[in-house]
């Protein structure tokens, strides 16, 4: 076939470069004018001399030649037939099924066809192809997903807190894999017990996880490796009790942390199942976005602790007594508490200072506020909230006399040596102040101190403010 037109070599092109057969043959005689290369190879034909030497019914097995006269039919009538047949591969004799449409491309001056033209599908190859397509539909779906997923738990990580982030985190994994049930655990120490922190899925809840080979999130965690089980029967790494209990085949848990082992993430399904490279690359991710939120959260708590503490005792430092005391009187105007504040100053401490030095004096504060958190109510803090002085808040004391009694034992505490023998002697000065009904944390600090610098003054130990 040579086209004589421009057009018509353009038209040829695309012909020869299209991926389906596409044939001209003379209708009356059924020989062969033209078929494109894609045609010869799923033919099985090697040339134009290959081509010219065959005839169009011969493209038909027994299956597709039955349909010829429903084909004729159409041409005649229409002009046009569509629909499935199979043709017979040349060389090996192999069945190709077929999707095909011919048609009338040029007509005697009775209108009678003369040359008919084909374009068929390999239906073979159409299924790989649409195999492939929904393949790589699927990916490109999973990984919307798996982005929005991780994008909303990057942002969770910068400015939510560890509570949502976990949750959303089990969320994210059980919807993206289709599994029963997902769970975020911590190991709150090495080698110990892992508590189930969130949960997602089918009932029974769990509370922990065992540690070590007694579970797969506990070995996960000992190891410090990602732990996939798809199937317990078999599994001889650790202990599938818990799994069966709680009716599941498979699982698979990564490990959360950089440094050390923070936790688990866990994802178990009711059936056996693999567990893709694809899926545990996403779980990967997730772990990577909770160790980061978990390091964030780690160092703000660290800086917020450090802002409210002393650096020395480790007791609370002022901003923190003071919040104390305002939430104490808030809970008491509604509770009919009694709030009570002893304000505590130690006698001669500069002159311990001036002779044995400051470490010496160091080591007598930290002494001194170990000793004052032994005589106190759990409920109740100790501050530092000077050099020598401590502030302590009794949120719910029974009576005055209670706080006269804690005052007296504090003028009895005794520090004892230092680590150099060093006989470490003091005396302090306590002031007691009792909240009335609208106390403010002002004047009860106030009439505290007046309290103190009275007993400081007298040498009584003590002293309750009016």
């Amino acid at each position: 076939m040579k086209p004589e037109t421009a057009e018509a070599r353009m038209l040829l092109s695309v012909i020869e470069h299209a991926q389906n057969l596409v044939a001209i043959a003379d209708y009356g005689t059924g020989r062969l004018c033209y078929l494109n290369p894609a045609g010869m190879h799923l033919m099985g034909l090697t040339d134009e001399a290959a081509v010219a030497a065959r005839w169009a019914p011969e493209f038909f097995t027994d299956v597709g030649f039955v349909q010829a006269p429903d084909m004729e039919a159409a041409l005649l009538e229409h002009g046009r037939w569509e629909g499935r047949s199979e043709f017979r591969h040349f060389l090996t004799g192999e069945p190709i099924p077929v999707t095909l449409s011919t048609f009338v491309v040029e007509r005697s001056p009775e209108n009678r066809p003369t040359m008919i033209a084909c374009i068929a599908q390999d239906l073979r190859t159409a299924q790989e192809h649409e195999q492939r397509l929904h393949t790589a539909l699927e990916a490109a779906a999973y990984r919307a997903r798996e982005q929005h997923a991780l994008a909303d738990l990057s942002q969770l990580a910068v400015d939510g807190d560890l509570d949502h982030l976990l949750a959303a985190a089990a969320d994210a994994a059980a919807a993206l894999m289709g599994v029963n049930c997902t769970s975020v655990a911590r190991a709150e120490e090495p080698g110990g017990t892992l508590r189930v922190l969130a949960y997602r899925g089918q009932p029974p809840i769990p509370d922990t996880f065992a540690p070590g080979a007694d579970s797969q999130p506990g070995y996960a965690a000992a190891t410090d490796e990602i732990i996939i089980c798809p199937d317990r029967y078999g599994e001889h790494r650790f202990a599938t009790e818990a799994m069966n209990a709680r009716g599941l085949r498979s699982g698979v848990c990564v490990p959360i942390g950089a440094t050390s082992v923070w936790g688990v993430l866990t994802a178990h399904s009711a059936r056996p199942r693999e567990y893709s490279d694809r899926e545990v690359l996403f779980l990967r991710s997730v772990t990577a976005v909770l160790a980061a939120a978990i390091r964030r959260i780690e160092a703000e708590e660290a800086l917020r602790h450090q802002s409210l503490h002393d650096p020395l005792t480790g007791l609370p430092n002022r901003a923190l007594a003071h919040q104390q005391i305002d939430a104490a009187l808030a809970a008491a105007r509604e509770s009919a508490r009694t709030v009570a504040a002893l304000l505590i100053d130690l006698d001669e401490f500069k002159s311990l200072n001036d002779r044995l030095g400051h470490a010496v004096g160091d080591d007598a504060l930290i002494r001194l506020a170990e000793q004052l958190q032994s005589v106190i109510h759990p409920t109740d803090t100790v501050a530092r909230i000077g050099g020598d002085e401590f502030l302590i808040v009794c949120p719910d004391t029974a009576s005055v006399e209670e706080a006269i009694t804690l005052a007296t034992r504090i003028t009895e505490l005794q520090i004892g040596a230092d680590s150099a023998g060093h006989e470490l002697r003091f005396t302090a000065s306590v002031g007691v102040a009792v909240a009335g009904p609208e106390e403010t944390r002002e004047t009860l600090i106030r009439r505290a101190d007046a309290a103190m610098y009275h007993a400081k003054a007298t040498g009584s130990g003590y002293a309750l403010a009016p």
